[in-house]
């Protein structure tokens, strides 16, 4: 690292704690933040662990502060158990340094990302696989319904604590484009946020094109290259280069998942390539067919679990008895309640 950068990096944490004054304490910075800059911080009012995000201004010129900071807190109202809560937001003080940077505040998450999972282990057992695709599918679910796309899933904004997945940054994206959209409203010029969101390897086809358009549909595209990548080792279109990962991304087609993975469920791979397909309309309207489908692996069915009555089998009679005195016995118990009974 360059001395002009590392002053760099000193001067927006300077710049960063003294925005926060009393409220955070920074501890150290996080690695594997992206473009972002991730610091540990203690929150002194509740004595936690949080993590402060800093974006980069590529992200952020020109954005409404106020606007960003109250969509961050509608967003914070996003409660599931697969989910990282977002806690607050702000930005340091442009007089304090050449631009202002906007921040957000999550909790820190003791454990490790998936993509770590992944570079260590590559593709998971079955079992594991399907496990953490059902906990992060209930999430979108839960999510989309409320309105809020991520537009950025990929295993390095998945977190897992204690084997348990967690989708972090869900609710930034939106924010971002909601806080754009104000400062555009009242003329301000705007970096293109929509155009700088997404990852490559992960990004759908109309996400590559026209990332205005984006919906719901292309998380599930994004999801679906998350859900090959858990099963195979590798995300379905990924190539040499960016740029070609991105004309792979609008126009090929990927290699069915049974042809590299061939003990994966066919209804799990079929839920996954429809994910997969270049037509949003071709795809599932929502995460909860994902969330069925793999349910459905769970549940016992008519032919893979015999019926209680047949699990048990009858208690066959002594030898010698022929089987006409046990039904008269019966017969005559049968009679002698119904007596007792009407006595």
């Amino acid at each position: 690292m360059s001395q002009s950068h590392a002053a760099g990096d000193s001067d927006l944490r300077e710049r960063l704690q003294r925005q926060l004054r009393d409220a955070y304490v920074i501890n150290r910075e996080l690695g594997g933040g992206g473009s972002s800059r991730v610091f540990l911080a203690t929150e002194v009012a509740l004595e936690r662990s949080v993590v402060l995000k800093v974006l980069p201004s590529v992200l952020t010129d020109g954005v409404d502060g106020a606007r960003f900071r109250r969509e961050i807190l509608i967003a914070a109202r996003l409660q599931h158990p697969h989910l990282v809560p977002l806690l607050s937001a702000g930005d340091t003080d442009s007089a304090t340094g050449p631009s202002s940077c906007h921040w957000y505040s999550m909790p820190y998450v003791e454990g490790h990302s998936l993509r770590e999972l992944l570079t260590k282990r590559g593709a998971l057992p079955m079992h594991e696989a399907l496990r953490l695709l059902r906990e992060l599918a209930s999430a979108l679910t839960y999510a989309h319904a409320k309105g809020v796309v991520h537009r950025d899933i990929k295993p390095e904004n998945v977190l897992l604590c204690d084997g348990v997945a967690m989708i972090s940054d869900f609710g930034v994206a939106k924010a971002l484009d909601d806080a754009s959209a104000e400062a555009l409203h009242a003329g301000r010029r705007v970096t293109t946020v929509s155009m700088t969101l997404g990852t490559p390897a992960y990004m759908a086809p109309e996400q590559v094109s026209n990332a205005k358009v984006v919906d719901h549909k292309a998380d599930l595209y994004a999801f679906a290259c998350l859900a090959y990548e858990l099963l195979t080792g590798s995300a379905p279109l990924v190539r040499k280069s960016l740029r070609a990962t991105m004309a792979a991304q609008l126009s090929e087609a990927p290699v069915p998942v049974r042809d590299v993975r061939p003990d994966t469920p066919a209804s799990v791979a079929d839920i996954f390539m429809r994910c997969l397909e270049k037509d949003p309309l071709q795809r599932p309207h929502s995460a909860s067919a994902i969330v069925k489908v793999l349910d459905a692996l769970a549940m016992p069915t008519a032919s893979s679990t015999p019926a209680v009555a047949a699990a048990v089998p009858p208690v066959a009679p002594p030898r010698g008895v022929p089987r006409v005195m046990m039904v008269a016995g019966a017969l005559v118990v049968a009679a002698a309640a119904s007596w007792m009974f009407l006595r």
